[in-house]
């Protein structure tokens, strides 16, 4: 099995290749909050009509569910470069790629979440929002304070597997040039010809990487739950 498969470059390899998970985890965590906040914006436009916004906001969404993310990662990351050199920005390089990489899977991940925000903020009682608005609230201070907590504890569920489902796509980035683990193991790989152990190392790390948010999201799921249970 030797030739075919090494156990102990396996072994090796694993914590070469777990140095570069701060890519990933970084990449995941801005994505994540950044779409977070922009979902629960557009999700907002949508719930109003806001006029003007709320076709923008549709449109967004409807491109975004509607293209594969391999297409927005590069229309992003080599695209908007093209687009800043035609409008005179010619430092390009300056820029870190990064930022690209950051921007794209903030708006990916904004769509999703503004669907998921969007139908918890739907299914609350539309009471509530009268309620706060009759003791003086305005429409900031009611969605702030009464509505979206609400909305956020119903879909911890559906947001951690928004989050997973982000993890899963930083596996892509390695196409426009960062350097993360899967881009490390192809290097790797391709010097000492073992790509199945350092494929395998991957999938170990991520699916750890998976358990970790699932638990994350019951552990913050569960509390809610008995902060629910307690203030009833």
């Amino acid at each position: 099995m030797g030739s075919y498969f090494s156990l102990e470059y396996m072994i090796k390899s694993f914590p070469v290749l777990l140095s570069y998970v701060d890519v990933t985890i970084v990449v995941t965590i801005v994505a994540e909050v950044f779409g977070f906040l922009l979902g629960c914006v557009v999700a907002l436009v949508r719930i109003n009509k806001t006029k003007v916004l709320n076709p923008i906001c549709i449109g967004y969404i409807s491109f975004i569910r509607g293209t594969p993310f391999l297409v927005q990662l590069y229309l992003v990351c080599f695209g908007m470069p093209q687009l800043l050199q035609s409008l005179g920005y010619q430092d390009i390089r300056s820029l870190p790629g990064l930022l690209f990489v950051f921007l794209v899977m903030s708006l990916h991940a904004g769509a999703y979440i503004a669907e998921i925000m969007r139908s918890s903020i739907l299914a609350l009682d539309k009471g509530q929002l009268e309620a706060a608005h009759s003791i003086g609230m305005n429409s900031f201070q009611a969605y702030t304070r009464i509505v979206l907590p609400q909305a956020f504890s119903m879909a911890i569920p559906a947001l951690g597997n928004n989050i997973i489902s982000t993890l899963k796509g930083t596996s892509l980035i390695f196409n426009v040039g960062v350097v993360d683990m899967l881009r490390k193991a192809d290097l790797m790989g391709s010097y000492s010809y073992r790509h199945l152990e350092l494929y395998l190392d991957i999938a170990i790390i991520y699916v750890l990487l998976c358990f970790a948010i699932q638990a994350a999201t019951a552990l913050l799921e569960r509390h809610t739950t008995w902060g629910k249970e307690l203030a009833a």
